[in-house]
């Protein structure tokens, strides 16, 4: 029953998250539609494949995050360890450890009090959360929308545009986990099995099996092929998460 029901409130969670994210959709489409309504913007290439840069947009984007200042905490430190590069090493190394041994006591507690279950808590987080794009587009939409209209021109829109894109495409994919979480409640307290069977029939019948095949014909090839399987199957779920997490995107063609 623990797992149908964290896997309900992580739903609900995110579903909230998103809602939240949602609150400002409308002014942000409607600035958009202004800018499309007083400039021509028919011409300009709203895939991201070029960089328009004579926009109040792009010096609040080289502003607020290409060229972004360090907090005043930031800086101290920076001259901290400029300054006392020995002394600030061994902080650091003391602060990094202390909160290291924190957090994985706290874990260690969650999944104490509440169970493996604490997982899909983990996950559920980290989607609704998501990447970073979403809420620099949303800084960037604000920060727009505080200018007046004569003080914006054409090449605004692309950035808006982007941006509603980017803040849209997140509440969609926040939206259709949920929904998943949601759906797999009433079969949640089958996961762990299934997830253990799946790691099973991985474990057996594509690394054990394989490799004690090799092993009959030579132990060093055997060894490979279960690094290589490793390996492999790590880079592949790091480049979907980083794909699902952030668009790679070309060097952008400069349009003044």
């Amino acid at each position: 029953m623990e797992y149908t029901i964290g896997l309900i409130v992580t739903g609900v969670f995110i579903l909230i998250v998103t809602f939240y994210r949602m609150r400002k959709l409308k002014v942000h489409r409607r600035l958009e539609d202004q800018l499309r309504d007083n400039y021509d913007v028919a011409g300009l290439d709203v895939s991201g494949n070029t960089q328009y840069v004579s926009c109040f947009s792009h010096r609040w984007v080289m502003d607020n995050i290409t060229k972004r200042s360090h907090s005043r905490f930031g800086v101290m430190l920076q001259e901290h360890l400029a300054n006392n590069t020995l002394i600030a090493g061994i902080w650091i190394g003391i602060i990094v450890g202390i909160s290291s041994m924190l957090l994985t006591f706290f874990f260690v507690q969650s999944l104490r009090a509440i169970g493996t279950v604490i997982v899909i808590f983990a996950f559920g987080l980290l989607i609704a959360l998501g990447s970073s794009s979403p809420r620099y587009s949303e800084n960037l939409l604000d920060a727009v929308l505080a200018n007046e209209m004569d003080e914006l021109n054409a090449q605004d829109f692309v950035y808006v545009k982007i941006a509603n894109n980017t803040i849209r495409n997140a509440i969609l994919m926040n939206v259709a986990f949920a929904i998943l979480f949601i759906l797999l409640a009433p079969w949640g307290d089958l996961l762990p099995g299934l997830l253990a069977q799946m790691i099973a029939y991985i474990s057996a019948y594509l690394i054990w099996e394989p490799a004690m095949y090799l092993m009959g014909i030579n132990v060093a090839v055997a060894l490979i092929y279960i690094a290589g399987f490793i390996g492999v199957s790590s880079f592949a779920c790091f480049k979907l998460g980083q794909k699902l997490l952030s668009q790679e995107e070309e060097a952008p063609v400069v349009q003044y």
